[in-house]
C-alpha cells in the first residue's frame, strides 16, 4: 500500500522539479547543486527513473515559496485522498 503512496509522489515531484528547473532558468547541473546531489541522481528523478530521498525532497521544499510548498503538500493531499477513494469503491 505505502508504494502507491511513493508512486504518487514520484509523480508530483518529477512535474514539480521540472517546472521550477524551467521557470526559473536552471540548467540540471544547477539545480543538482541546490538539491546537494549529483547531476546524474538528478537526472534520473527528473526524468521518473526513481524517487528522491527524504533529504533530497526537503532540499527542494526548501527552495520552494511557501505558497509552492503549500501547493505541493495540498496537491499531494488531493491526490492521496482521491486514490484512497477509489480504491475503496
Amino acid at each position: 500500500m505505502m508504494r502507491q503512496y511513493k508512486l504518487l509522489l514520484q509523480g508530483i515531484l518529477t512535474d514539480r522539479i521540472l517546472v521550477y528547473r524551467t521557470d526559473n532558468h536552471y540548467t540540471q547541473e544547477q539545480m543538482a547543486e541546490l538539491l546537494h546531489i549529483s547531476p546524474r541522481s538528478y537526472f534520473d528523478i527528473e526524468h521518473g527513473k526513481y524517487c528522491c530521498s527524504a533529504i533530497t525532497l526537503i532540499f527542494f521544499l526548501l527552495i520552494l515559496s511557501k505558497t509552492e510548498v503549500s501547493d505541493f503538500l495540498d496537491d499531494f493531499r488531493l491526490r492521496a485522498e482521491r486514490k484512497d477513494k477509489d480504491d475503496v469503491a
